[in-house]
């Protein structure tokens, strides 16, 4: 259920494995109204949020790079991610520490280097940087567009729009009503985003997923080369809150740019929660904010706002991943909760989700992203 970033993956990864999946979707291809749109996603390894995911981030690497030699689509650029912050910035620190730990290649960069290989940015003196060359940015469109292709080769059925109403679940099958009739099936895998609680229902008081309006804005260059990803890599920057309770990042345009021209600056952060249902405008006064904020960071090589889209975030109580069986409904896989850092991750999930729905567990180290860690009876 749901064949946006993660459900596509999944599909496809069910579909190599040859047990006739069907996936459902209430919405037309392409559209924009989930979390799975916008022309890129900044795919890191060595990883701030927790050292744990590196072992998933090498294997959906892997997973791109499989994708993109059976389907000829390029999904993972590899432009090189740079963060920057300050001595003391913990996701530098982090960062440094999951690559230690798992042998990710990066470089450690004193202010004076940070300035002199990445010149295009004015930052505050003192800060020092992490910049990783094999990381770089997901392309979510042509990621979808090359899971479901492969999916549908391999034997895959899709129907959409195929709205769904209403799950019945245990711990042997399901039966699925939708707006084209009733499905029965052996197992079912909930990739629906931001629309994961209105058809599962409360998991669990413990256990939330709140969709969350994030804002994405493109800027014109002044400088090409400076904006592109020829002289620039994919960014982050840990101002210690000076732009807010978050951090900003962006990704600058390469050959082939898809959408949105210009640069794509995000914002990385606490949201307000929202009616999934109701799409809404970007309001003026975050775009004003945007480019207040780049003016400080990128002054001399960012023109004018020149695009603006919001996308959905699905935030879980500790923003770490959901994956795993539901308690009590164990023929129901979830796969939710990706609080604005799992597209990157989806060859990886599709596996996990489909090991889980195939097999009980993975082979996979995606334990600590069950929902034991929220003292639920755990599945898996």
């Amino acid at each position: 259920m749901g064949l946006g970033g993660i459900g596509a993956a999944v599909l496809n990864e069910l579909s190599i494995r040859r047990v006739r999946p069907l996936g459902l979707d209430g919405c037309t291809i392409g559209h924009d109204l989930g979390s799975s749109h916008g022309g890129s996603r900044v795919a890191r390894q060595a990883y701030f949020e927790h050292a744990d995911y590196v072992p998933l981030l090498k294997s959906a690497f892997d997973g791109w790079d499989r994708l993109e030699a059976e389907t000829g689509i390029r999904c993972l650029h590899r432009i090189g991610v740079l963060l920057a912050g300050g001595i003391d910035s913990m996701l530098l620190k982090a960062s440094l520490a999951s690559a230690r730990a798992h042998g990710i290649s990066i470089e450690s960069l004193e202010p004076s280097e940070l300035r002199r290989r990445f010149p295009q940015f004015t930052l505050p003196d003192g800060m020092h940087g992490v910049f990783e060359p094999g990381a770089g940015f997901v392309r979510p469109e042509a990621g979808i567009d090359a899971n479901l292709q492969s999916a549908v080769r391999s034997g895959a059925e899709i129907r959409r729009p195929s709205r769904v109403l209403g799950i019945d679940a245990d711990d042997d099958g399901a039966l699925i009503r939708t707006s084209q009739g009733e499905i029965r099936a052996e197992r079912v895998v909930v990739a629906a985003g931001a629309w994961t609680s209105q058809l599962l229902g409360e998991i669990d008081p413990r256990i939330t997923l709140v969709p969350q309006r994030k804002e994405m804005v493109w800027f014109a260059n002044r400088g090409e080369r400076a904006c592109s990803s020829a002289g620039m890599p994919a960014w982050l920057i840990d101002d210690d809150g000076a732009c807010g309770d978050g951090v900003y990042y962006g990704v600058p345009t390469w050959r082939g740019q898809e959408g949105p021209l210009g640069m794509k600056i995000g914002f990385h952060g606490p949201g307000i929660p929202v009616d999934p249902n109701v799409k809404q405008a970007v309001p003026q006064e975050i775009v004003d904010r945007f480019s207040r904020d780049m003016k400080r960071y990128l002054p001399d090589v960012l023109g004018e706002p020149i695009a603006a889209q919001s996308c959905l975030y699905t935030m879980s109580p500790d923003e770490h991943f959901v994956i795993d069986r539901l308690p009590g409904r164990a023929a129901v896989v979830v796969a939710a909760g990706f609080s604005g850092h799992g597209y990157k991750f989806a060859p990886a999930i599709g596996e996990i989700a489909a090991d889980l729905a195939m097999k009980g567990e993975s082979s996979l180290p995606a334990g600590f992203l069950g929902f034991a860690r929220f003292g639920t009876k755990a599945e898996s």
